[in-house]
């Protein structure tokens, strides 16, 4: 006979068991832990920051300090990016329209005519042979031509730092491109180790070996003048700390470790520096901004130790994922008080600049889904891409705005904030500019930062 009494018992015990709840990870909110399990969660962690190592600083890429960050009673993850309609909700219509008409006319005003200049590059040729979708390939193609149009591919003892770097595929064909034969380096930056990466295909051939490193941290951490592979007396034939051999008395043990106590005695004394240029495809939000401060600190390092020219010899960053900004990482602190664009006012232009890349919503969509043909042509299989969101959509609505006027509004949003960009990189003594490199066909999210020494620079502003 079934015992309803001890399966009530049962029923009960289960429903007193405290619920487990999933946080994102202080080190990665890309994955999350169990919050009863963070702190052993933080020890094994693989995005866990190397304290220890000479280019870990905390924060130090911030523009602002900790207590100057997001408003209070305001929280959005990088992660989720949960938030963005209902911080626009609380603004009432007179207040919506009013913050409409400000940036349009800020848009009006401070950012210009951008021009498209779509390139090719030879590196990727085979590739857009054997691959079905070639989206990727255009845009790694076109980013490697302006590379070589701005004289980035030259210079054989380069060091190629590719920021937000992923499976590093973007330094595989950059590897390809320079045509190095073992000379230059190539400094991969990601704050979580990837799967499938290219970093034996960067390496090259056993007998013409590049230099290549891989660095785990988050930029917004990184002392980039620390780093031990921008050192022009370290190659590749020195890329390896000695291999610590076994030995019965532990001698050999002890030699290698009075080895390296001298080499990170000789890191301290100033060592002059391979030209750097920094990459990246597609660097998302604030880690744009994060990575604009971590190479404007570089320079300011390097240019006092010596008179010599800015080592920060090229950067260009594919741009994306505005709407993953945050105003305390935002470098031009200065533009925004000229345009009078406050904390709690940038949060309001992020938020709208999701508009900017937004999927179109068709009649399909609201009754059960648009065709995948239908999204295709609206660029609904671009990875950067955004689903509309229905409530922020209702908010343009509201406001007479239809879907093409909210995807204008949402980039003015997008080139105001890369306006500032680069008037930040040209304070500190660089000639930059934005460029279309691709068609919006090819990707929404069409449009990289450019930026070279400028004629004459030697040093940088701080």
């Amino acid at each position: 006979m079934f015992d309803t009494t001890a399966a009530s018992a049962d029923a009960t015990d289960a429903a007193k068991e405290p619920i487990r709840k999933r946080i994102p990870c202080p080190f990665d909110p890309s994955h999350t832990a169990w919050e009863d399990d963070l702190k052993a969660h933080l020890f094994r962690c693989n995005a866990r920051p190397k304290e220890n190592a000479s280019y870990f600083s905390q924060d130090v890429n911030l523009t602002l300090s900790a207590p100057e960050r997001q408003p209070k009673g305001f929280e959005v993850t990088e992660s989720t990016n949960s938030g963005k309609s209902e911080v626009l909700a609380a603004l009432t219509q007179e207040q919506l329209m009013a913050l409409i008409k400000k940036i349009q006319d800020l848009h009006a005003k401070y950012v210009p005519e951008i021009r498209t200049v779509i390139l090719d590059h030879p590196a990727l040729d085979e590739r857009k042979k054997t691959v079905k979708n070639i989206k990727h390939a255009h845009q790694q193609a076109s980013l490697l031509g302006h590379m070589r149009r701005l004289n980035m591919l030259d210079d054989p003892t380069t060091c190629y730092v590719e920021f937000g770097a992923g499976r590093g595929e973007l330094s595989n064909y950059l590897k390809i491109a320079v045509d190095d034969h073992g000379t230059a380096t190539f400094v991969l930056v990601d704050r979580t180790p990837p799967r499938n990466k290219f970093d034996s295909a960067i390496l090259g051939l056993e007998e013409v070996k590049s230099l290549v490193k891989r660095h785990t941290m988050d930029i917004k951490d990184l002392v980039l003048a620390e780093v031990p592979e921008l050192r022009r007396d370290v190659t590749a034939t020195q890329r390896e700390l000695p291999v610590k051999k076994d030995t019965q008395d532990g001698e050999e043990n002890k030699k290698d470790e009075e080895g390296e106590e001298a080499a990170a005695h000789k890191e301290s004394e100033y060592v002059e520096k391979k030209p750097v240029v920094a990459v990246s495809k597609h660097l998302c939000g604030g880690a744009t901004d994060i990575t604009l401060k971590c190479l404007t600190n570089f320079q300011t390092s390097e240019t006092g130790h010596s008179n010599l020219p800015s080592p920060v010899k090229g950067i260009l960053i594919a741009l994306c994922c505005h709407q993953l900004c945050h105003h305390y990482m935002y470098p031009n602190q200065e533009f925004l008080k000229e345009i009078d664009i406050d904390s709690q006012e940038f949060i309001y232009l992020t938020r709208m600049s999701s508009w900017g890349v937004c999927v179109n919503q068709t009649k399909t969509d609201i009754t059960g889904g648009a065709s995948s043909e239908d999204k295709t042509a609206i660029g609904g299989d671009d990875e950067h891409s955004i689903v509309a969101d229905k409530e922020l959509d209702q908010l343009g609505s509201n406001i007479a705005l239809d879907f093409q006027g909210r995807v204008k509004l949402g980039l003015q949003c997008k080139r105001l904030l890369d306006m500032g960009r680069v008037r930040y990189l040209k304070e500190h003594g660089f000639d930059a500019e934005l460029v279309y490199y691709v068609d919006k066909e090819t990707s929404l999210e069409n449009l990289a930062l450019m930026a070279v020494p400028a004629s004459g620079a030697g040093s940088s502003s701080s």
